[in-house]
């Protein structure tokens, strides 16, 4: 048995679910982009539920590597922004069909009610960090940081779907790290958003760029996409 061949066909499945869709590919498609025949294919995956469940074991596998923590700066949080944008491109097919693909397969479900469960739990973590070192302000209401983890979780799994549709009239293409950073920006305290500016001096991969001002008495924000 070639268990290098079984993971060529995990790779060339996921690029040809990512560029023509989940729906649309079919095992001699992805046969043909190894130049192999059917039953070379077959001898791991019976049938395409079977390559499917193969495919979401390798994702959820290198998830759990991922090895997202709570005990994070400003820099460090953004850091699991880009890892996790990362992952979303390369399985960019899960994400675009993040409600479809569960109805089709109930072991994807599972999983996503375990990975959900640990995003949420991941940020809300975060946030009550950032509250204690003073980088947050303190809730304005109970809940309020649950209430911004799961608005944080639901951009980070749906998104993708939104951004597909937003593109579609949108004349300036959206950035989903932008999106998240508009969402935690608001709650940074003064030292808080003074980490955040000095980090956008050297890491380009946040948006938007602000200029703050930490001596400012109004607290001020002057900024620029």
């Amino acid at each position: 048995m070639d268990i290098n061949l079984r993971d060529k066909i995990l790779e060339a499945s996921i690029e040809l679910f990512n560029k023509k869709g989940y729906a649309y590919v079919t095992l001699r498609d992805i046969s043909d982009a190894l130049n192999i025949s059917p039953g070379n294919l077959t001898y791991y995956f019976k049938k395409k539920h079977d390559l499917m469940i193969g495919v979401m074991a390798m994702q959820y596998e290198e998830y759990q590597n991922l090895n997202f923590s709570a005990e994070v700066s400003i820099e460090g949080l953004n850091q699991q922004f880009l890892i996790l944008n990362a992952f979303r491109k390369k399985y960019f097919f899960y994400f675009s069909s993040f409600t479809e693909l569960p109805k089709l397969y109930p072991e994807i479900a599972k999983m996503q009610i375990k990975v959900v469960n640990d995003f949420y739990t991941l940020f809300t973590n975060i946030f009550k960090g950032f509250v204690n070192k003073g980088i947050m302000k303190e809730e304005l209401y109970a809940g309020q940081y649950e209430d911004l983890s799961i608005s944080l979780l639901s951009i980070n799994m749906y998104g993708t779907q939104e951004i597909i549709l937003l593109q579609k009239f949108l004349t300036n293409s959206k950035n989903i790290l932008s999106i998240l950073w508009s969402l935690i920006l608001p709650h940074l305290t003064k030292e808080g958003m003074a980490m955040y500016c000095r980090i956008t001096q050297v890491d380009k991969t946040i948006l938007p760029k602000l200029c703050y001002k930490p001596d400012q008495s109004d607290g001020g924000l002057e900024g620029s996409t």
